[in-house]
């Protein structure tokens, strides 16, 4: 008894803290630890009953799904490609000890600290540069994924439990064959990610190649534009007093070079996606009155997010906080967004003005479907934010001060 319930706790630490390494979600220690706890007592309780292996693999997905609040087929993908690379571990760990360690329970004890071990080392040099993504991008890879996953681990299981003496019979060859069939797995998993990726990334290009288009438009006109300035600054010459034409020039060209600075200035962002979304909301805060303000500073969250993934990022923030300040309401109509190094840390801030600050519940702002709006209207831009900062291994800081809301989401150097 005592036996089976360290074996079983410490192949499901194994379990979970490789997906939550994988995940880079390791670092919230609360939950992994109450998710293993939970698993161990109950995967333990399940084997002294004799129940079925598949109600271990559920209790644990479930586990998983709940205490991490994720999809169910991202706990299920996940689950299935950590328990392959676990089995094909423990298969070739078991090989390479078999010679050596008789005893049964002592040779699984070793093995599961084994890998354990080399988990831990693995997580704490970060020889992963990303993170695994189990999420529904392409709903026909992900559930070939998951049936392929599922099936291999699952035959094992079944193989193992009903004739156990076949595979350690032959456990050199055993372990060869799954460790094989796993890692074939995980580089095609990995490959149709990375193919996703890129098409996401063109789908994203393209649709930002005309706005790209037209800022380079604006600017050639502007350039043209400068011979009618001549024309009626010439004007003015002509008809004004010495007196009245210094204002009068200072009035004419106040607005103009306000807007055309900051269209100029477009020219020195080098990422295309933030550039086209920056123009974009300069069109949007003027036809609104209301002041926009950028500071940009170039490559310092490139190496971390997507195209897809800065765009996510930005439109959604940058929409709650037009909506929040093209409200009659609001007095201060002004936004601002920052993108900068700081202290080894990347920052992408974007301020506002708000009307009501009691209106915002903080403890629930990022939960999925919150919103200040109507009751019928669901919000899902502040979840979709959180998500994408939590994949990154990011921060997100809130501030609310003199009615202004400020979201400061950073990322640590080694982030990404």
């Amino acid at each position: 008894m005592l036996s089976s319930a360290i074996i079983n706790g410490m192949n499901t630490f194994s379990i979970i803290y490789l997906w939550a390494t994988l995940t880079k979600k390791n670092n919230d220690i609360l939950k992994l630890a109450l998710s293993v706890l939970i698993a161990s007592i109950l995967c333990t309780g399940i084997e002294v009953l004799q129940l079925n292996f598949i109600i271990t693999y559920i209790t644990i997905i479930t586990i998983i799904k709940v205490v991490y609040k994720i999809d169910l087929k991202q706990a299920v993908l996940g689950f299935f490609l950590v328990l392959i690379i676990i089995i094909s571990l423990e298969l070739i760990f078991s090989a390479l000890i078999d010679k050596f360690i008789f005893d049964n329970i002592f040779k699984a004890i070793c093995v599961e600290g084994i890998i354990l071990g080399g988990e831990i080392i693995f997580s704490k040099i970060n020889l992963l540069n990303e993170n695994f993504i189990f999420e529904n991008k392409d709903n026909v890879v992900f559930i070939y994924s998951i049936l392929i996953c599922s099936i291999y681990a699952i035959l094992f299981k079944i193989s193992w439990y009903y004739d156990n003496i076949v595979i350690l019979n032959n456990l050199f060859i055993s372990s060869l064959i799954f460790g094989i069939l796993a890692l074939s797995q995980v580089l095609i998993y990995l490959y149709f990610i990375k193919v996703t990726r890129e098409k996401e990334s063109l789908k994203v290009s393209n649709e930002y190649n005309t706005v790209i288009d037209e800022i380079v438009q604006e600017i050639k006109q502007r350039q043209h534009d400068f011979v009618n300035y001549k024309n009626s600054i010439r004007g003015m010459v002509e008809v004004l007093s010495e007196r009245d034409l210094k204002e009068a020039i200072r009035t004419y060209m106040k607005d103009e070079d306000i807007y055309d600075s900051k269209i100029n200035e477009l020219i020195y962002i080098d990422n295309v996606i933030v550039r086209s979304i920056i123009y974009r909301n300069m069109c949007r805060a003027k036809k609104n009155n209301i002041t926009f303000k950028y500071e940009i500073e170039n490559s310092v969250l490139d190496n971390i997010l997507s195209y897809n993934e800065f765009s996510n990022l930005l439109n959604n923030l940058l929409n709650n906080a037009f909506d929040e300040v093209i409200k009659e309401e609001c007095t201060v109509k002004y936004i601002e967004i920052k993108i900068f190094n700081k202290d080894k840390k990347s920052h992408l801030v974007v301020k506002n003005q708000i009307v009501n600050p009691s209106d915002i519940n903080l403890d629930e702002i990022f939960t999925r479907g919150y919103s200040t709006k109507n009751i019928d209207t669901r919000g899902y831009g502040l979840y979709n934010v959180q998500q994408i900062v939590n994949l990154h291994n990011g921060y997100i800081k809130i501030n609310i001060e003199c009615n202004e809301i400020a979201f400061d989401i950073y990322f640590n150097s080694s982030s990404g």
